[in-house]
């Protein structure tokens, strides 16, 4: 897979990556073990799955960096997508402490192996879809899955909960991706977004597409599944 990109467009989304890891960080510094146990916003899963899969989202992402650097394509997850439910359900009753030294382990390793990468960049990574994608769009991939996953826990008093919590940097970044990977799908003449969707605001228009918002009246954005 060809693999040049815009050096400009990638740290920006490095550097901002890095804002909303450390804000994630900073909101869990209330986590209390009671929380942990809640439902997600997430369809099963407690507050603890879901900090547990941004953890280990986060070791899967790093393991894609590193394969790169040595000229290596590997799966996301070792073990496949079974391997990866099965790790978060075995991780999902940690402590809050546990969860949050685990969430911050995670964030580091994979901090410092975006900082190391070199080759790397011009390498390519499997995701646990199956799908090849370009190490470059790794970034704002991990961007998106701490932000959206940070709403996702559903805790509004650590400003964990829904599209509210998400960073307006993040929002503004992603929605013109989000956007176009919409529009793209659609048939020539029929791109633009609904007209019930124009009118919402930015989180509201990102939350619909990422299928975390629904409109009465509007089928969802089917983006996600």
């Amino acid at each position: 897979m060809e693999n040049s990109f815009d050096a400009t467009t990638i740290n920006r989304q490095v550097e901002g990556l890095a804002a909303s890891h450390q804000l994630l960080l900073e909101r869990l510094g209330g986590l209390t073990d009671d929380m942990v146990s809640r439902p997600s916003l997430l369809s099963d899963w407690t507050v603890g799955h879901v900090l547990a899969h941004i953890a280990q989202q986060g070791d899967s992402i790093t393991r894609l960096f590193l394969a790169a650097e040595l000229g290596e394509v590997v799966d996301q997850y070792e073990g496949g997508f079974a391997a990866r439910v099965d790790a978060i359900n075995q991780a999902a009753s940690r402590t809050a402490d546990e969860h949050v030294a685990d969430v911050r382990r995670s964030i580091y390793a994979l901090e410092g192996a975006i900082a190391s990468a070199r080759e790397g960049w011009f390498g390519s990574a499997r995701m646990v879809s199956g799908i090849e994608v370009r190490v470059t769009d790794l970034p704002l991939r991990r961007w998106r899955e701490v932000e959206v996953h940070m709403g996702d826990l559903g805790l509004a008093e650590i400003k964990c909960s829904g599209p509210d919590s998400w960073s307006l940097d993040y929002v503004r970044h992603d929605l013109s991706v989000m956007t176009m990977q919409w529009k793209s799908r659609g048939s020539m003449g029929l791109t633009d977004l609904p007209q019930q969707i124009r009118t919402q605001s930015p989180k509201v228009r990102l939350g619909w597409l990422m299928g975390r918002v629904t409109i009465d009246g509007l089928a969802p954005a089917g983006l996600m599944g």
